[in-house]
């Protein structure tokens, strides 16, 4: 049930619903160990992206090693609509993890004006319809080559290299620009996947 709940919170947040709650149930999860299990595939995912963005190996012994994504390996799907309402599981039920959450949010919203776009493009890709609204009107100027990126970092972090990169470089951002972008993305995606799996568990 686990590996069912991390899978589908990495792929396809929005494809939760009230059944996978109640068969989380049945296997002896309770809804707080079912929000810790959501929270804690959403944060890994990001790891794991951050990992793809700089092409870190794996510094420790595991027992099975994972397989090598392929670039060829297709792109996660979209949201297809925008999920709003009350979620199942409040994560204010945890309040450490919420206050967290949230000091993490805007310590990166508050790093670049373009963080607040970045938020939005992957709340849409996720399906997020309770981010915090964004005027497309005040796009950076950068936009095409930002959100190309965003796009990958959330739908297709294996296929980050230096020709993910190129159009920012080729617009004068040096790698620690760049890697700031990747980091705000996959940020967002934390929170935008979680939301979205805890507002689905719901229906």
């Amino acid at each position: 049930m686990l590996s069912e709940i991390a899978m589908l919170v990495t792929e396809a947040p929005w494809t939760l619903s009230s059944d996978h709650r109640a068969r989380s149930h049945a296997a002896g999860l309770s809804d707080a160990e079912l929000l810790h299990a959501i929270a804690l595939s959403a944060f890994f995912g990001h790891l794991n992206r951050i990992a793809d963005a700089v092409a870190v190996p794996l510094d420790y012994e595991v027992q099975h090693q994972p397989p090598h994504a392929e670039p060829a390996t297709p792109a996660l799907p979209r949201a297809p609509a925008l999920r709003r309402g009350s979620p199942a599981v409040a994560i204010d039920s945890r309040p450490a993890t919420a206050a967290a959450l949230a000091a993490w949010r805007d310590y990166i919203l508050a790093r670049a004006p373009e963080n607040h776009a970045i938020a939005a493009w992957v709340a849409e890709l996720l399906g997020d319809g309770e981010a915090a609204p964004y005027d497309p009107g005040s796009a950076p100027a950068a936009a095409p080559a930002l959100r190309a990126l965003v796009e990958q970092v959330t739908l297709a972090p294996w296929r980050l290299d230096e020709a993910a990169f190129a159009p920012l470089h080729a617009l004068g951002r040096d790698d620690a620009a760049v890697f700031d972008v990747c980091a705000a993305a996959s940020t967002f995606g934390v929170m935008s996947r979680a939301r979205v799996a805890l507002i689905a568990l719901a229906d």
